[in-house]
């Protein structure tokens, strides 16, 4: 179970640490206004669609653990899809 933990820890660091660059990096750069809003509005849109192929992701990987605990104690599992 713990490599479960590890690899969702892993995950939420690397895009938690994506989002601190790109903030970082916005606020250094050298841009007009216009320039920044619009790339403000891209990265927002790009991180809109990575959250919500992580939230799949997670939903898959909480399927698999579900109908594996299940087989363990010898149950059918229902997955809710």
């Amino acid at each position: 179970m713990s490599e479960h933990n590890e690899c969702g820890s892993f995950m939420s660091g690397l895009f938690l640490g994506g989002i601190i660059g790109a903030v970082v990096a916005l606020v250094l750069a050298p841009r007009s206004g216009e320039e920044t809003r619009k790339l403000l509005k891209d990265k927002a849109v790009e991180l809109g669609k990575e959250i919500g192929a992580q939230t799949e992701t997670l939903k898959e990987k909480g399927r698999e653990l579900l109908t594996q605990e299940a087989i363990e104690i010898g149950e059918t599992p229902d997955t809710g899809s």
